[in-house]
Formats: C-alpha cells, structure tokens, sequence
C-alpha cells in the first residue's frame, strides 16, 4: 500500500488543486485525528472538498461522506480560517509540504500540511508564526510549537531545478551503497520514482553512486526530468489478484507489466485507492467488532450458568446445615456398621431406610434424601 505521497505525486497534485484557487471556505470537518477535510465553495464552480489524510496524502473528493465530529484542531482552523479565501496552494519544492495561503480582508494565514513521518498541519500567522499545529514537536533542527517561527527541513538538491553539476556532487559525496538508494533518499524522489529513472536511463541500479560515470549522469538527469514534465494521465495499478497496489498520475514503466486502471485526474485516482482502504478498515473494525460481541455473549452465558449452579450449591448447602445433626448420625451409624459388615450387607440392611436412598457397594457412597 502506498503509504505517502511522494514530493512527486505532491508536484502533480498541487497542479491540480490550483484549480480550488480564489475559493471560500463553508466548513473545515475533523472527524478523525488524522483527517482534515475543506469544504470550499467557488462562484460558477459550486461546492468542492478538499481530504487531507495526514502524512499520506491530499486531493479533490467527492462529496459523498456525511461529516459531523470536529476535533480540537479542526475547531482551531474554524476559528480562523472560515469565510476565509483560499489565495495559494503550493508545493514548497522539492519538500514534501504543501502551502495554502487564506486570506479575508486585510488578514492572511498559512496552512502548511507536511506529508513525511508522521506528517503535520501547522496554522501560522501573515509572518509565519505558529498559531498551533496538530502536532507539536521538538527535533534537533526544528522546534513545530505555537509562537515559534515555523521552519522545515530542506534537501541539499532541489530535483526540480536540478543541473548535472549537482547530481554530478550528489553522487560525488554519496554515503549510500546504491544509485537507486542514493537517488530515493539523498535526492528525496522516493522508492517507486527512483526505480523508474533507473528504468528509463537504463542505468543498473545496484551500481555505487560514486562510479557513475559522465555519460550516466546526462541520461539520469533527463529520465528525472521526464518524470517531471508529464502530462496527468492518472493510474490506479492492480496487482495479479485484482488488488489495488499503488495510484500514479502517469504510466510507469516499472509497473509497465501491471493491469490499470485509468482516472480523468490524478485526485480521482487517489480517491479511488484510500477509499479501499476505508472500506477494508472498516469491513476489519466491523468484523472485531462481531467478534467482541460473541465474546461478550459467550460470557454472559456463563455468567448466568455460574449464577444458576451457585444457587442450586447454596441451597444444597443449606439444606446440609439445617440437618445437619440428622445426616452426622446417619453416617455415624454407617461408619459403625461398616466395622463390623461388608458395603455389600450394609446396602441390604438399608433397603427401605426412610433417609437413605441408595448406597453404592463399589464407590462406598451412600445418598441421602431430606
């Protein structure tokens, strides 16, 4: 499952969601810590919403989901967001954070969602200056708390506006032991991207970055570019049971073997492929949730037998204490006898005895009516 978007697939959707530009917020929804949803409302356009699933990925959805509770945070951007306009939305390259800036009258704000670890939404005033984040952290370079500036880490190379000095120095300095390592974490394109400009340049991807050669570079650096300057043609990719694996906004060569299926925006694809996920984290949620309930029923079932035999031994038990004297002598008589004849000529001698019931040779019992 595709766990994050990738500065990428960032790229191609913030291309696609300048069309959410100029646009009024009508409601801000939080109905789970980890889910940001905009609904915005844009003149000869109508309603759109925006998803923000937190530190995996954003996009267009349908309307389709009925939205109530609102969490701590989603209360804090309805505060100062609603009725404001969405001015901007950018991706702050080649990091993966996307920027919306909000505007109302002569006021300004800016959202910046960030789609790496655990990702984060951080609301911060016209001059960048926490107002509260869903997140708080502190990291060795950073610190992400309210009244401090905000600040974000950024790559050594931006892939965008990359020059073939740079991936030249890049590879240079590699401290990875493979060019589609190198090229995933110290250029930040991620593991699926990597994979297709080492396809695509026909480069070995095993080779250490730092024997990679002039002639390699030249073609690295336009694989890269190419994935860069596509046209939207979005993806949702299926593996050999039909299972959806992974979203693209274009074809990809390594999942070139792959069957697909094609999406008229890349915020449509995205959509299709969480909504799997939903349901299939729901058909699980529903299905513990079942099991529980047996569990339960199972339980009180025997709890109900325990209160059933507790009660037959409680009463058993008083019916022993209230003749008690009168069962002492009956088995004090018995034990008597038994010195002197066998279980076997006891039973005879008990036959029609008013207490005793039955006497069982075998197991020396005898029982007792009262």
């Amino acid at each position: 499952m595709k766990k994050q978007i990738s500065a990428i697939d960032l790229h191609y959707m913030a291309e696609e969601l300048q069309a959410l530009k100029d646009s009024r917020i009508d409601r801000i929804y939080q109905p789970e810590t980890n889910l940001l949803v905009f609904s915005l409302y844009k003149t000869n356009k109508g309603k759109k919403l925006l998803r923000v699933e937190i530190g995996k990925a954003l996009f267009i959805a349908e309307e389709k989901e009925q939205y109530e509770e609102i969490l701590g945070f989603g209360q804090l951007l309805r505060k100062h967001l609603d009725g404001c306009f969405l001015a901007d939305i950018e991706q702050l390259k080649p990091e993966r954070i996307i920027k919306i800036t909000f505007k109302a009258k002569e006021e300004t704000k800016y959202l910046y969602l960030e789609f790496f670890g655990k990702g984060n939404a951080i609301l911060c005033d016209k001059h960048n200056v926490i107002i509260n984040a869903l997140e708080h952290h502190e990291f060795r370079e950073r610190v992400v708390k309210p009244k401090l500036k905000y600040v974000y880490p950024m790559m050594n190379y931006n892939m965008f506006d990359l020059k073939e000095n740079d991936l030249s120095n890049l590879f240079k300095n590699s401290k990875k032991d493979s060019l589609v390592t190198s090229l995933a974490t110290e250029l930040g394109l991620g593991g699926l991207y990597s994979e297709e400009v080492t396809l695509l340049s026909n480069t070995d991807k095993k080779q250490n970055p730092k024997n990679i050669d002039e002639k390699q570079i030249h073609l690295l650096l336009n694989s890269i570019k190419k994935i860069i300057n596509q046209k939207i043609n979005a993806k949702a990719v299926f593996d050999e049971n039909n299972n959806v694996i992974d979203v693209a906004p274009f074809d990809l060569k390594y999942y070139e073997k792959h069957k697909k299926q094609e999406f008229e925006t890349f915020s449509e694809a995205l959509g299709y492929f969480y909504s799997q996920f939903r349901e299939m984290k729901e058909s699980a949620s529903d299905m513990k949730i079942r099991e529980l309930q047996r569990i339960i029923e199972s339980q009180k079932l025997t709890i109900e037998g325990l209160r059933k035999e507790e009660h037959e031994l409680r009463q058993k038990g008083e019916l022993i204490y209230h003749n008690y004297q009168l069962i002492k002598e009956v088995l004090d008589e018995i034990n008597k006898a038994s010195k002197k004849y066998s279980w076997k000529e006891i039973k005879e001698k008990l036959k029609g005895h008013k207490i005793v019931k039955e006497v069982n040779e075998k197991d020396r019992k005898v029982v007792v009516e009262i």
